[in-house]
């Protein structure tokens, strides 16, 4: 118990140094919010992920020496209970990731509601059923200069940009969590499925000195070459996931502190075949870990600070960026620094 607060501790105190930020996160979900927060709340903050915050040195090890992996944008977040033991929840995100040369601009959303099904006051226990749909969209997300790889054909092409016009996901979930409330100690249990859909409705293609769009009303030089249409067949599909997960918490005076874990099974049938037919890794399964502090300066006025620490980066967060064109990079892990202050009421 010692050592993860001092961890947290630390935590918040580089979070506060280099301006970083919050995110709705599933790894830390309970029954009853309203035990932590109150009536509601609202949060704000920055969010950011650079060279100075990978003090694991994570970027290094991988061989990246430019600002491939930097991430800044911030989250606006609220709660408000609703009728005895109800409460609604949204959250919204600006997130700028870059990729080498390239800044994926995008917006995140999230709505849900739930309400508590089962009671034990004696035992201070809580069971809930959550619903929620939650999204990405931008406005262009480009992919410049790469080999793209057509697998079974044993050739490649040299690529000088692919960029999806107007891309989206949107994803409806339900889960089940079972939460226990004690004076100093709670934990929550949970699980849940959904599906979604990832839209791609326009590409447009850089290559061998000539722009080319898909889909085309005629076919083009880019989409004809062997290979390529299987990897354009991958852009828009349909998904699948299942998540289970557990989190605890911790609380002594003003301070508060908080540990989730949650893993993710996603299945997309058309893509993660595609994947495999082209001799690549299909990447199904994210484990998500979420370290949390927060600490009370009033009944009303809190800061707090997230580490989240991603195994396959943001697969199970982000669909649309996941296809057979991009899913090699998936297979590294990814993390993010997160603070900022709320109010409750």
């Amino acid at each position: 118990m010692k050592l993860l607060i001092s961890t947290l501790r630390a935590s918040l105190l580089l979070a506060f140094t280099a301006g970083a930020c919050a995110a709705p996160l599933d790894a830390l979900m309970e029954a009853m919010p309203s035990e932590r927060y109150g009536e509601g709340f609202v949060e704000w903050g920055p969010d950011a992920m650079n060279s100075t915050l990978d003090v694991f040195k994570v970027r290094s090890k991988m061989g990246i020496t430019d600002n491939t992996g930097n991430y800044n944008g911030y989250t606006l977040r609220a709660g408000r209970k609703v009728g005895a033991n109800g409460w609604v929840e949204g959250a919204y995100m600006q997130r700028n990731i870059a990729v080498g040369p390239d800044l994926y601009p995008i917006t995140s959303w999230r709505m849900s509601a739930q309400q508590v099904v089962h009671e034990q006051a004696d035992a201070g226990s809580a069971l809930a059923v959550r619903a929620a749909v939650w999204g990405n969209r931008s406005s262009n997300v480009t992919k410049s200069n790469f080999s793209l790889d057509l697998g079974a054909y044993n050739a490649s092409i040299y690529v000088d940009r692919v960029s999806a016009l107007q891309p989206k996901d949107q994803q409806y979930q339900v889960d089940l969590v079972n939460s226990w409330y004690g004076s100093q100690w709670s934990g929550s249990v949970f699980a849940g499925l959904g599906s979604g859909h990832v839209t791609i409705p326009v590409v447009e293609s850089t290559f061998a000195g000539g722009t080319y769009l898909y889909p085309s009303p005629t076919t083009n030089a880019f989409t004809s070459i062997t290979g390529v249409s299987e990897h354009l067949g991958t852009l828009n599909y349909n998904l699948k996931f299942q998540q289970v997960g557990a989190n605890a918490s911790y609380v002594t005076g003003p301070w508060m502190y908080r540990l989730g874990y949650v893993m993710a099974y996603l299945r997309r049938p058309s893509v993660d075949s595609a994947v495999q037919s082209l001799g690549n890794t299909s990447y199904q399964r994210n484990q998500t870990l979420v370290g949390d502090l927060s600490y009370k300066f009033t009944q009303t006025v809190h800061a707090y600070t997230r580490v989240q620490f991603m195994q396959r980066q943001f697969l199970s967060d982000i669909p649309f960026l996941y296809n057979s064109i991009t899913s090699p990079i998936f297979g590294v892990k990814y993390g993010t620094v997160s603070a900022g202050l709320g109010l409750s009421f």
